[in-house]
């Protein structure tokens, strides 16, 4: 016997599951009386951009040719489905593959639908026209874009197969979307992903006045990881003073026009003097950065745009085999030099599986009806706002251990997407719930509370970049060993 549950059920379930495991979170509790409240499920790891400061195209072309499958299978998918829908407010499709080039994209949208879970989107924007835009729009908790120049010509030399131009057509045309909804309907967020390197670090504030015009909800920058020589000679940790002046540059602009920002802390080294005394070269755009929308922007039709990427000849990098060295002549003082080390993938423990897939959905909505005493109205679900403990005093804290988890598309499952992360578990050997307080997702917690955190969590990329800790080189340089 199938049952079913009303919409409203559905979210007093996950607003009491969401309720308890932002209470273990602020306690910091080791084992979380419930489950994540945001998954990625990497369903697949296609892409149809070569972008240059991307480690995977290269693997993937390789794995093209030699016919692996570079999408999550349905089996799997099925499997993994009914342990996340039922309780977390958002799932995220993909972290290394285009989520819109998934083939069963449908089949994800009507489980979204059935257990009201949003779908956080990271796209390269190139696929998202009208059309798309309609069939996602409904179940998106945010549109986030990879967005990297503030120009054509250097966008398009950046993500190789993308066209600047199609893709801000393609964001005002889901902004125009989203604001026809009717008042009192969900209405997702538009955000821009930035990826900072030398070629793009200037180009910043131009994206912030992009933002501005497409009405998007919040810009968030990181810095670029170097995965071989070619790409180290770019990154902004060796051109530090620019790359500061650039930043400061940016919040002044985003500040005057009202844009939120998520930029990262600056990088050590280089003195007052010599930021205030760089000479940024933002381009001189005398008919605004976006001209071909401007009749859009003012209320027009939609416009035709032409797609025109760039050649892979045309691009800023190059694939190089990777680097056997440290990255030497870092032009910054003050980086945290450590010992690159091979993270030891743990395992969790327990025995393979009994249930069947079906069994699980069955488990999994017996458990939505366990709600004893609802709230006496539909709550509203925190999403976007992740669930950290407070720690008092300490350096550290965590947006994952308490409230995500990651699984690829094997089956493996890590608590983050940090590089050097553990493997803990493997939802073919074991439920997504065994998993989640498993020993080693309960030891990462642990340690992080008492302040003696794991490897690969002291003073990883998501802290420092909030200027929580200190920067390390071997995260943002990574050594990969020669093929022999």
């Amino acid at each position: 016997m199938t049952t079913t549950y009303t919409t409203e059920q559905i979210l007093h379930y996950k607003a009491d599951n969401e309720r308890r495991v932002r209470e273990a979170a602020e306690r910091g509790d080791v084992f979380v009386d419930g489950m994540p409240l945001k998954v990625t499920m990497e369903l697949t790891a296609d892409c149809n951009f070569f972008c240059r400061m991307c480690e995977f195209p290269v693997p993937r072309e390789d794995g093209r040719k030699k016919g692996y499958d570079l999408h999550m299978r349905t089996e799997l998918f099925d499997l993994l489905s009914p342990q996340v829908m039922p309780h977390a407010l958002v799932v995220n499709l993909t972290v290394v593959g285009e989520p819109l080039m998934i083939p069963y994209l449908d089949r994800v949208i009507e489980q979204a639908q059935e257990w009201n879970t949003k779908i956080e989107f990271i796209t390269n924007g190139q696929l998202l026209d009208r059309t798309m835009v309609e069939k996602v729009g409904p179940w998106t908790s945010a549109m986030i874009i990879s967005f990297d120049g503030g120009t054509r010509r250097t966008f398009n030399r950046i993500r190789i197969g993308g066209d600047f131009d199609v893709i801000t057509k393609n964001m005002l045309v889901f902004d125009r979307w989203r604001k026809s909804l009717p008042e009192g309907s969900w209405k997702p967020g538009l955000h821009l992903n930035v990826t900072l390197m030398r070629e793009n670090i200037e180009e910043l504030p131009t994206i912030i006045r992009i933002a501005k015009l497409l009405d998007v909800n919040r810009v968030a920058a990181a810095w670029m990881i170097a995965f071989n020589d070619k790409m180290a000679q770019s990154s902004c940790f060796r051109h530090p003073a620019l790359a500061n002046a650039s930043l400061r540059e940016a919040r002044r602009v985003a500040e005057e026009l009202g844009v939120s920002v998520g930029l990262p802390a600056e990088i050590p080294g280089p003195s007052e003097a010599e930021i205030a005394s760089t000479v940024l070269r933002e381009p001189d755009l005398r008919d605004g950065p976006l001209p071909h929308l401007r009749s859009m922007l003012e209320g027009g039709a939609e416009v035709e745009i032409i797609s025109m990427p760039a050649a892979i000849d045309e691009a800023f990098h190059e694939y190089t085999p990777p680097p056997t060295a440290g990255p030497a002549g870092l032009a910054s003082e003050g980086l945290r030099e450590v010992n690159v080390h091979t993270h030891a993938q743990e395992r969790a423990f327990g025995s393979p599986l009994q249930q069947s897939a079906d069994e699980r959905r069955l488990q999994a909505q017996v458990a939505a009806n366990a709600v004893s005493e609802p709230p006496a109205s539909p709550p509203t679900l925190g999403y976007g706002h992740a669930a950290e403990p407070k720690l008092e005093g300490s350096r550290y804290t965590c947006k994952f251990l308490w409230n995500e988890l990651f699984v690829n598309i094997s089956g493996d499952v890590a608590p983050c997407c940090i590089q050097g992360r553990p493997i803990v578990g493997n939802i073919h050997q074991q439920d997504l719930a065994s998993i989640w307080n498993g020993p080693p997702m309960r030891e990462m917690r642990e340690r992080l509370v008492q302040g003696d955190p794991i490897p690969c969590c002291r003073d990883c990329n998501y802290n420092t970049q909030l200027g929580q800790g200190t920067y390390r080189t071997d995260t943002f340089f990574i050594e990969r060993p020669r093929r022999t």
